[in-house]
């Protein structure tokens, strides 16, 4: 091959490689969207704790970890995501709105789900272990 054969079929392989590379380094191509609209960042201290209190308060036998579907919304990728309520608004699954689901859940029940889960949750753990519980469903996201 003479230079300028060798330099063309140089660049492109290069140019072949870095669209290639491009296109497949797992980000979103095109309109893909997803559900989860804010970063998540989990304190995994708390986030033990707070898997050690779902399993023991009974939390785990209404929402699932795994996205089955349940008598609760499960926790799986809840963290971050947008969810649909009852009264037709969205409202974005962040630390305000985990902690208020846990004390207060007919204020923001979930479109699809009945309002079955306990309002004792303020009175029967401390505020740490509502955030510990908060920590471990966005461990799940």
């Amino acid at each position: 091959m003479n230079g300028w054969t060798e330099g063309a079929l140089a660049l492109a392989v290069t140019l072949v490689l870095g669209a290639g590379l491009w296109l497949f380094t797992g980000e979103p191509v095109g309109d893909d969207t997803t559900d989860t609209t804010i970063p998540v960042v989990v304190d995994t201290d708390a986030a033990a704790r707070g898997q050690t209190l779902a399993s023991d308060t009974g939390c785990l036998a209404c929402h699932t970890i795994d996205g089955a579907a349940s008598v609760g919304p499960t926790w799986k990728g809840v963290a971050g995501a947008t969810r649909p309520l009852i009264s037709g608004e969205q409202v974005t699954a962040d630390n305000a709105y985990l902690f208020n689901s846990i004390v207060d859940p007919p204020s923001q029940m979930v479109s699809g789900f009945e309002e079955v889960m306990p309002t004792t949750y303020a009175e029967q753990l401390s505020e740490q272990e509502i955030n510990d519980l908060v920590e471990y469903i966005k461990s799940l996201s």
